[in-house]
């Protein structure tokens, strides 16, 4: 069965025309609030409006409505030439001023005086009119209400986040859990950090809203990848060290493996990272041209990747998380109990037993709500080092803890969990003949649970996962291993992504540059 990335439905129909509205709404807004424009000049000092004059090249383009001094800020006066477009066409707007401002002024004692300055100037400003009637500066390259775009961008994000959000909302209640969920997962957290980075600069930056120009915009687009990562790089750190510090519990309890050192292994990463970037960045214009160039676009590589990765190591986290608080609300068919190692003596080891008391006790929950039974299906072959099948081991201790033999159906062929689950559906379609209408879940680790869903969207089974409990320190490194299994599973996909990515980043930065 195909299942849709984003399905069709009245939520994302109505979010489309929220988004469509929005946009409309903001087109029509924008038409009438840039067509007029107010061109800024900063003076030293101050000036008599009774001497400035204006002048149009071309007076069927745009009108002077107002000439006013306004004060910019605490340390500068302006003069603000407010503009309205009357046709289309080309304009060069010239003003002429005097500016007057205090200076200092050497005498012949090597000392200065206070004394008033007077200097004439002229200021060109080249404005095209759109067919809208929107007044572009084609000096500082902007026109009135270029701010708001940065609204607009904020407006759409935080629909999108919604979106994603319900969506992401629906398919944990019903236990989808893909490596799809994942990706949205990561854009979940990447627009949402981004969104509240943004809007704080955008307020702080409020008062100069209107000196923002096109190629301010399109750079702090560019610098997304790299804001995101000044923002979470503190936090990424922390988890680092954690995530390292159980990993020498790990090895101390488990031993000595590459496997057990992962989270050792993602914080040096990181901190080589992070350096990296420092160095690239660090005295950047003291290098030529083309020198400056490819290490930004490495440093920029680097950022968007380092980025990515955070969002999916975050997301993968998270969904693995709530992959183990997921609660069956309804009575299972079958219940496959998926195997791990034996003891040499035949028995379960603390980990497979935790798995098959889940499973258990699932059962019993569900005979005082539903009375219904489940039927088990242990899944796991025998290893070289194994007296018996994993599953044998399984059933010995499931009768052993008062289930019947006719309850239990076996699957000991399997060597990894995709064969458990692909091996135990032959099993169980044998015994019920149509899935379609067959509920069943599958029993095993907390860390696992979210591989198993994988696994088993694979095997086309459609699965509710049952959690058991393991100990502390074993479960971040077990994380890591889903995290690294999440990229390797869909590297095309994620080669994709980061691609475009960057080619969407570098298209911005070119376009900076020429």
């Amino acid at each position: 069965m195909k299942h849709s990335f984003f399905p069709l439905k009245r939520r994302d129909i109505i979010g489309l025309a929220v988004l469509l509205t929005v946009i409309v709404g903001y087109f029509v807004f924008l038409c009438g609030y840039s067509r007029n424009d107010t061109m800024m000049i900063f003076l030293n000092g101050e000036t008599d409006l009774s001497q400035v004059r204006v002048e149009c090249s071309n007076d069927q383009v745009v009108k002077v409505n107002r000439v006013n001094q306004e004060r910019f800020n605490e340390f500068a006066n302006i003069i603000a030439v407010d503009l309205e477009s009357i046709g289309r066409g080309d304009v060069t707007v010239s003003v002429y001023f005097d500016d007057i401002y205090e200076g200092d002024v050497p005498d012949g004692n090597n000392q200065s005086h206070k004394e008033m300055n007077t200097m004439s100037r002229t200021l060109e400003n080249d404005f095209h009119v759109t067919f809208f009637g929107t007044i572009y500066n084609l000096t500082t390259d902007s026109f009135h209400g270029l701010w708001t775009i940065k609204l607009l961008i904020h407006v759409l994000t935080l629909i999108l986040i919604i979106q994603f959000c319900l969506s992401f909302r629906e398919n944990t209640k019903k236990g989808n859990y893909t490596y799809s969920l994942v990706t949205l997962g990561g854009l979940i957290f990447f627009l949402s950090v981004t969104l509240i980075f943004s809007v704080y600069i955008t307020i702080s930056t409020f008062p100069e809203r209107e000196l923002m120009g096109f190629i301010n915009l399109l750079y702090s687009l560019s610098q997304i990848s790299t804001s995101f990562i000044y923002v979470t790089i503190i936090p990424l750190l922390i988890f680092c060290l954690l995530v390292s510090l159980s990993n020498l519990q790990l090895v101390r309890h488990e031993g000595f493996s590459i496997h057990n050192l992962l989270g050792v292994i993602l914080g040096l990463v990181v901190i080589g990272g992070v350096v990296l970037m420092w160095f690239l960045g660090k005295d950047l214009f003291q290098y030529p041209e083309v020198e400056q160039m490819l290490m930004i676009v490495i440093n920029m590589v680097i950022s968007f990747l380092f980025c990515y990765l955070e969002c999916m190591l975050v997301s993968t986290i998270f969904c693995a998380l709530s992959s183990t608080r997921y609660r069956i609300r309804e009575p299972m068919n079958y219940i496959i109990i998926l195997g791990c190692a034996i003891r040499s003596d035949g028995s379960p080891t603390p980990i497979l037993r935790g798995r098959i008391d889940r499973a258990l006790s699932f059962d019993k929950e569900q005979f005082e709500t539903w009375h219904q039974h489940a039927r088990f299906v242990p899944s796991g072959g025998q290893g070289s080092d194994e007296v018996v099948s994993e599953a044998e081991c399984i059933k010995r201790y499931l009768m052993e803890q008062g289930v019947e033999e006719d309850r239990i159906l076996k699957e000991d062929r399997s060597v990894n969990t995709y064969q458990n689950l692909a091996f135990s559906k032959k099993v169980i379609e044998n015994d019920a003949g149509d899935l379609s209408q067959t509920k069943i879940a599958f029993s095993t680790t907390n860390y696992h649970v979210f591989r198993g869903y994988i696994l088993a969207r694979r095997s086309g089974l459609r699965v509710k996962g049952l959690s058991s409990p393991t100990k502390l320190y074993f479960f971040p490194n077990a994380f890591l291993r889903e995290f690294i299994g999440l990229l390797f599973e869909q590297k095309f996909r994620h080669l994709l992504i980061v691609s475009i990515g960057i080619l969407i980043i570098a298209a911005l930065y070119m376009i900076l540059l020429f």
